[in-house]
C-alpha cells in the first residue's frame, strides 16, 4: 500500500471506532457539554494520529541469526520515461477528482461566508453587547453566526422572541460558530471520510441541545411549541446556528428527559483506555528485525557487477576523518578493498581468532556485532570503531580486538588509484544449543566455516544472475529510493537454499520482496564446509538497488 492509502485507511478506522463508541454509549445522553468536546478531539484525533509513527525494537524471531556476509550486488534501476499521452495514470486522475471535488466544497464554504457578508452590509445593525443585531427584510429565520444575530420579522419583546433571542445568545457565548467553521473546512477537504460528516451533524446537534437547555429554562412547554411551530421553516446558510434546526424529535426529546442514564461516568471514562489503545495500535511500530536506524551494513569483500560503479557502504554523503589535512574517506569506490586472499582467507581469520568471550557466554548473551573502519591507501586499518546498537559490551570489545588484529587489506580503487575508504564488516555470536551427538550433526548451523557456500560458477555467475532475475520495483523507482537489502538464507548439506527473510531496517517499495523472490529462484549452491565436512551454513546476501535519479 502507498503512504497515503495507509493514512486513509488509519484515519477512516480512528473516526470510525471512535464514532461509533459515541453512538452506541454517547449519543443521547445529558452531558452535552462533554460530548461536545469529544466529538471535536476525536475528529483532530483522527487527522493527527496516522501521522505518528514511533518505532519501537521487539525481540527478533530467529534464534540463529546468520551474518555470513556475501559480496554485495547492486541492482541500478533506471527511471522510465512516458510519453505524454501515457502520463495520465489512475493515481493521477483520483488525485484530481478528489482535488476537483475539495476545491468545490471549498468554494462553497466561501461563497456562503461571503454572502453573510454582503447581508450584514446591506443591513440595519444595532450594537447591543455582547452582540450585534442585525436586522434585515429578507431574513426568513433567526439565526446568529460568532457575534452576530440575524434577526427576521418576530417580536423581540414576545415570550417566543425573547427564548429564541436566549438561544441564539447561547451559541454565541459559548462560540459554536467556531466549531461549525472547523468542521465545515473538515469535511470540505477530508471529504473521502464519510464519519466527519457523521461528526458534524451531531456536533450541530449538540449546539442545539446545549442552546436549548439554556434558553428553555422552566419554561419547557413553551419552548418546546416554539420549536414545533417553526419546524419546518428552512434554512438560508449551512454554516450559521438556526433556531429551528432539525430533528426536532431529537431536541425535544432532551428537553424532556430529566434523568441522567446509568453508568454515565463510566460511559465517559471509558474513553481513555479506548483511545489509549487506537493510539497503541496506530501509532507503534514493531520492528522485529534489526536495531539499526540506518542502512549501513556492507559487504567485507568486492564483487564484479554489471553497475560502472560499485558501493563500498551504503551512506548519504561523503565522510571525513579527523586528520589534519582532510583526507575524504570514499563511500564510492570503483573497486572495493578486499581482505587479503579474499572471502574464504577472511572467513578463515575470523574462524580461527574470533574467540567467544566468556562474560557473554555466561550471560547468554549473542547476536551481530557491526565494525566500521577505515581502509588506508597501503591497506592499513584505522578509525576502528562499532556502530549501531550491539549486543553486548565484551563482544564488541572481542570483534573489535580481532579487526586491530588484522593483517593490511588490498586497498579500495578508484580510477586505477588507491584511495581511503570505509567499511562495516559484521560478526555474528552465535550461542549452539545443547543436543545429542547425532541430532547436532545433522541439525547444527555454521555462520563461520573454513569453506564457505558458493554460488555455481563463482561470484562472478551469482552476479550475472542477480543482475538478469532483478527487476528493479516500479514503487521504489518512481520514489527514486536507493537502498541496500540484507536478505538472510540458509544453504544445507545439499546445497537448497530455505528459510528466506530480510533482515535490517524495512526498506519497503517492494525491495524486500524482489529480493526473496529472485533467491528463491535460484539453483542450488555449492554447501560450505566445516574441516572438509560438508555443514548447513547460515548465510547473508546483500543486494544494492540504485535508483538512477
Amino acid at each position: 500500500m502507498t503512504p497515503v492509502a495507509i493514512y486513509l485507511a488509519k484515519l477512516f478506522l480512528c473516526s470510525g471506532i471512535l464514532y461509533g463508541y459515541y453512538h452506541i454509549a454517547l449519543r443521547n445522553n445529558k452531558f452535552h457539554h462533554w460530548n461536545r468536546f469529544y466529538l471535536i478531539g476525536i475528529t483532530v484525533l483522527s487527522i493527527i494520529l496516522p501521522l505518528i509513527n514511533i518505532p519501537i525494537t521487539g525481540k527478533s524471531e530467529q534464534s540463529q541469526l546468520l551474518y555470513y556476509t556475501a559480496n554485495m550486488f547492486t541492482a541500478t534501476g533506471t527511471p522510465t520515461i512516458h510519453p505524454a499521452p501515457s502520463a495520465i495514470n489512475l493515481s493521477s486522475i483520483l488525485l484530481a477528482i478528489y482535488i476537483i471535488v475539495a476545491f468545490i466544497l471549498l468554494t462553497r464554504l466561501i461563497f456562503s461566508l461571503s454572502k453573510l457578508l454582503r447581508l450584514v452590509k446591506r443591513s440595519k445593525i444595532f450594537d447591543i453587547p455582547p452582540y450585534h443585531l442585525v436586522e434585515n427584510e429578507i431574513i426568513r429565520t433567526p439565526f446568529s453566526f460568532f457575534s452576530y444575530i440575524f434577526w427576521d420579522t418576530t417580536p423581540i419583546d414576545s415570550l417566543k422572541g425573547q427564548q429564541i433571542l436566549r438561544h441564539e445568545l447561547v451559541h454565541i457565548q459559548e462560540k459554536h460558530s467556531s466549531d461549525k467553521l472547523f468542521m465545515e473546512i473538515i469535511t470540505s477537504i477530508g471529504w473521502l471520510n464519510p464519519f466527519f460528516f457523521l461528526i458534524k451533524r451531531e456536533l450541530i446537534l449538540i449546539h442545539e441541545f446545549l442552546a436549548d437547555k439554556k434558553a428553555a429554562g422552566k419554561e419547557v412547554g413553551s419552548y418546546a411549541e416554539t420549536i414545533l411551530q417553526a419546524a419546518f421553516q428552512t434554512n438560508q446558510f449551512k454554516i450559521t446556528n438556526n433556531f429551528f434546526q432539525s430533528p426536532i424529535k431529537r431536541r425535544i426529546l432532551m428537553l424532556t428527559r430529566f434523568h441522567h442514564p446509568r453508568f454515565s461516568y463510566m460511559r465517559r471514562i471509558l474513553v481513555l483506555p479506548l483511545s489509549a489503545f487506537i493510539f497503541c495500535s496506530l501509532a507503534f511500530v514493531v520492528d522485529n528485525r534489526s536495531t539499526h536506524q540506518e542502512p549501513t551494513i556492507e559487504i567485507s569483500t568486492p564483487v564484479s557487477t554489471p553497475a560502472p560503479v560499485r558501493t563500498a557502504i551504503a551512506a548519504p554523503a561523503p565522510i571525513k576523518t579527523s586528520k589534519p589535512y582532510q583526507e575524504e574517506v570514499h563511500t564510492k569506490v570503483d573497486e572495493l578493498p578486499t581482505f587479503k586472499g579474499g572471502e574464504t582467507a577472511l572467513m578463515n581469520y575470523l574462524s580461527k581468532n574470533v574467540r567467544y568471550p566468556r562474560e557473554a557466554q555466561e550471560k547468554n548473551q549473542q547476536g551481530t556485532v557491526f565494525i566500521q573502519f577505515n581502509v588506508g591507501k597501503d591497506g592499513s586499518l584505522s578509525n576502528i570503531k562499532s556502530t549501531g546498537n550491539n549486543p553486548s559490551t565484551s563482544l564488541t570489545a572481542e570483534a573489535i580486538r580481532v579487526i586491530k588484529a588484522m593483517p593490511n587489506w588490498e586497498p579500495a580503487k578508484i580510477k586505477h588509484q588507491p584511495v581511503l575508504a570505509q567499511m562495516t564488516l559484521p560478526i555474528r555470536f552465535t550461542l549452539q544449543e545443547d543436543s545429542s551427538p547425532a541430532k547436532e550433526k545433522h541439525n547444527e548451523l555454521f555462520t563461520i566455516v573454513t569453506n564457505p557456500p558458493q554460488y555455481p560458477g563463482g561470484e562472478a555467475a551469482l552476479a550475472k544472475f542477480l543482475s538478469k532475475h532483478i527487476k528493479f520495483p516500479k514503487a521504489a523507482q518512481d520514489a527514486k529510493v536507493s537502498a541496500t537489502v540484507f536478505i538472510d538464507f540458509i544453504i544445507d548439506t545439499e546445497g537448497n537454499i530455505s528459510d528466506v527473510k530480510p533482515t535490517g531496517v524495512v526498506k519497503g517499495y517492494g525491495l524486500e520482496e524482489e529480493a526473496i523472490r529472485v533467491i528463491k529462484e535460484m539453483p542450488k549452491w555449492i554447501p560450505g564446509k566445516q574441516n572438509d565436512r560438508v555443514v548447513n551454513v547460515a548465510y547473508s546476501l546483500p543486494i544494492r538497488f540504485n535508483a538512477v535519479l
